[in-house]
């Protein structure tokens, strides 16, 4: 094979052109499509997370400010939470709820494993009022961190039970913070 018919040299312009650069370019392609994407999804005024990605303030109908079973929210895998209210962020995250009941961990298996460290968790801690938003509807909330350790346990295993995650699965290292959201009161 000579240097004109091998796929690796580039013959256009001359012969002895460098080998041409295959792969290192398409990662680098799909991450620039990807925050294309993501800045024609904020452009174009949509609202909240998306997959992956932290979102702003969320939209939708408004629920009711007391809910007594939310086992309507069975048929969605996660719910977007906002916090920080006076310059709304929001995340995607998985959730359980047990009777009257709604819990959202912080992450049980990707990103850092101290939960202090991921802002939506900071916001939640400086300032609980949260909205969250469960298929069209957005409910105010205030979340309140799980500090007895039997309604942990209870409301951890609800949320692994409904993941489909098994102790096994846990990471040993991996801190998990659970909060569970309540009406809010009157400021």
């Amino acid at each position: 094979m000579n240097r004109q018919s091998d796929p690796l040299f580039r013959s256009e312009s001359r012969p002895e052109a460098r080998p041409a650069r295959l792969g290192p370019r398409r990662p680098l392609r799909a991450g620039l499509l990807l925050v294309l994407l993501a800045s024609a999804w904020m452009g174009a005024g949509c609202s909240g997370p998306v997959a992956l990605l932290p979102g702003g303030r969320l939209r939708g109908e408004t629920g009711a400010p007391l809910v007594a079973d939310w086992s309507f929210a069975e048929g969605q895998k996660t719910l977007a939470i906002e916090t920080c209210p006076s310059d709304p962020h929001s995340v995607q995250t998985w959730f359980a709820s047990i009777d009257a009941r709604l819990y959202v961990p912080t992450s049980m298996i990707f990103g850092t494993k101290d939960p202090s460290k991921r802002r939506w968790v900071r916001c939640i801690e400086a300032d609980p009022r949260v909205r969250v938003r469960i298929g069209e509807t957005v409910f105010e909330r205030r979340a309140v961190r799980v500090e007895d350790p039997a309604e942990y346990d209870e409301a951890r295993a609800a949320i692994e039970a409904r993941h489909g995650l098994e102790e096994a699965d846990r990471d040993p290292e991996r801190t998990v913070w659970i909060y569970r959201l309540t009406a809010r009161r009157a400021p």
